[in-house]
């Protein structure tokens, strides 16, 4: 399937099961815009959505800004689930105080085996 949205840094694919984005590459102010595109795109799905940035090198400061503002839109009854392998998104939530119940993210992070 091709990607939804694809530069030098960043490609993202939609994903139906569960409905969300799959990113890969590098989150940053230079495709935020394009970032945000994608998930208000997704805003008609009826239930969670997902973004998955397990395969993510860099998130900016911006791009969870992005994050953080397109969860405090969606419907009260629904949550923004975000996959990473790396404890730096949770971190950087935490510093900003974006990690207060009020914002509905719940994050999974993932460590490798390795």
């Amino acid at each position: 399937m091709p990607a939804a949205y694809a530069d030098a840094l960043l490609r993202i694919w939609r994903t139906e099961e569960p409905p969300g984005l799959r990113l890969v590459g590098q989150v940053d102010i230079t495709n935020q815009v394009a970032f945000m595109g994608q998930l208000l795109a997704l805003d008609g799905a009826p239930t969670h959505l997902t973004v998955d940035l397990r395969e993510v090198s860099f998130v900016s400061f911006a791009a969870l800004h992005v994050l953080v503002t397109f969860a405090v839109l969606l419907d009260p009854d629904r949550r923004l689930v975000v996959h990473t392998k790396s404890p730096a998104p949770a971190q950087m939530l935490r510093v900003c105080g974006w990690d207060r119940p009020a914002v509905p993210i719940t994050l999974l992070e993932e460590i490798d085996d390795d």
